[in-house]
């Protein structure tokens, strides 16, 4: 049998990666949001919304993706934003069977964030004046260019009512 002058495990270090969660990264105004990319379709250019009588303010209309009846919601009322005119692109979000439009102002780029550095959303922030935003915020992600607030789809889907 052959010795060994080394301990092997010794030398191993932890290379494990850690858990990251692949983030798309976009503006509504002055604030930078993210959403999780396995629950986005795509993003698309402004095109022409058709407005549907009857529909709350939120929900300037459907358009024809490729055949498919879009709704295309502004979810700024829900985050306490002031409202845009005209919208800059469109992130197509599918959540379960539901499939919606969000405007936003400019996607940035898609990027992959450690879960350890999502960070909860801290107590007194609830407080603030922007409380009616922090439910629908999953948690902050710190970047060197600010913080990003990582969305909660499920409870901006919940919220929105499309009639």
């Amino acid at each position: 049998m052959a010795e060994f002058d080394n301990d092997v495990t010794a030398d191993v270090v932890d290379v494990l990666p850690e858990e990251e969660i692949r983030v798309c990264l976009f503006s509504m105004g002055e604030d930078t949001f993210a959403i999780p990319v396995d629950l986005l379709t795509e993003i698309i250019i402004s095109q022409k919304i058709f407005h549907v009588p009857t529909t709350p303010p939120h929900v300037l209309g459907v358009i024809n993706l490729r055949g498919n009846i879009v709704p295309i919601v502004d979810i700024r009322q829900a985050l306490s934003l002031s409202q845009q005119s005209v919208p800059g692109q469109i992130a197509i979000v599918k959540q379960g069977t539901i499939t919606l439009g969000i405007v936003v102002d400019n996607v940035f780029e898609v990027v992959g964030v450690p879960l350890g550095t999502v960070q909860t959303i801290p107590a007194d922030y609830s407080a603030q004046a922007n409380k009616n935003r922090s439910r629908f915020v999953k948690g902050i992600i710190k970047r060197e260019a600010g913080v990003v607030a990582l969305l909660n789809i499920e409870k901006v889907f919940d919220e929105i009512k499309l009639m």
